[in-house]
């Protein structure tokens, strides 16, 4: 229930025609400990207190070594306030809180100030391999007159091959779990219905597949209409949306995204990158 002026108003209303704090907290909907705040309030003052957004505890200035932290951590990582928080404590031996530095990060205009709290309404259920090259995500990837192909690894999250071009083709799929073939052996491909992956047009054959077949790949086609299915590859996409531009080469971003950018579905209290997991991971 949302406190508004209105509500306080009868609130003391209430108090005041004998009723206990206990009856009167009802009509605010608030704490009894609250109820006594209004009521010393207006009995000291004799004003209502004012409610709101903006009316907390004033902010303390940024002090100019925390927006120079700050700064250089995020050009570095280009991470969330959270996982800010960790990497600052490790590299810089200064603590800076999460939400302190996220609304560094907003006077910065690195990020967008939070109109509501972020709350998980169930607990997410991750499904990954054991071991690392067990079995690989694909998929293409179209942004701003472009498409990217990448491979990546399901267990350790680690882009092992990466390619951008103007148009999707077998070819560069092919060429580029060649590239990612250089890792070691890899057991399962999961892919989409995508036509590069399951039909060349020409006949019902499809080359991708009989290329995996011959690799000794099994190839793992996802559910129809259900991206969940091929979620590592879809959530790599968002922050290959996200990042992208700030690196000049693809190698500077698969840099930074395999060896700089601590995984939060990895040892995050480690800040393992998937580099780390991905040699973590490998079968003995």
């Amino acid at each position: 229930m949302k406190l508004t002026r209105s509500k306080l108003i009868e609130t003391l209303r209430k108090l005041n025609n004998g009723e206990t704090v206990y009856q009167a907290r009802k009509i605010a909907g608030v704490s009894v400990r609250r109820v006594y705040q209004v009521k010393e309030a207006f009995e000291n003052k004799g004003e209502i207190l004012e409610i709101g957004n903006n009316v907390g505890r004033p902010l303390i200035p940024f002090e100019n070594w925390e927006i120079e932290i700050v700064k250089e951590a995020y050009d570095r990582y280009r991470v969330s306030a959270d996982t800010l928080e960790r990497l600052i404590d490790r590299d810089y031996k200064r603590h800076i809180g999460h939400n302190r530095i996220h609304k560094i990060l907003v006077y910065l205009d690195y990020a967008k100030k939070k109109s509501f709290k972020d709350i998980r309404k169930k607990k997410w259920k991750r499904y990954e391999r054991r071991h690392s090259l067990t079995a690989v995500h694909i998929d293409w990837h179209y942004f701003r007159g472009n498409w990217v192909f990448g491979v990546e690894d399901d267990a350790s999250r680690k882009l092992l091959a990466m390619i951008e071009s103007k148009n999707e083709s077998t070819d560069n799929s092919i060429s580029e779990m060649e590239i990612a073939l250089k890792h070691g052996p890899i057991k399962q491909c999961i892919s989409d219905h995508g036509s590069t992956f399951t039909s060349n047009f020409v006949n019902a054959k499809s080359r991708f597949r009989e290329y995996l077949i011959l690799k000794g790949i099994k190839p793992i086609l996802c559910r129809v209409r259900h991206p969940r299915s091929n979620g590592k590859i879809e959530k790599w996409f968002q922050a290959y949306n996200k990042h992208r531009e700030a690196f000049k080469t693809t190698e500077e971003f698969l840099f930074w995204y395999n060896d700089l950018k601590p995984h939060k579905a990895l040892k995050f209290d480690e800040l393992e990158t998937p580099s780390q997991a991905f040699i973590r991971k490998l079968r003995k």
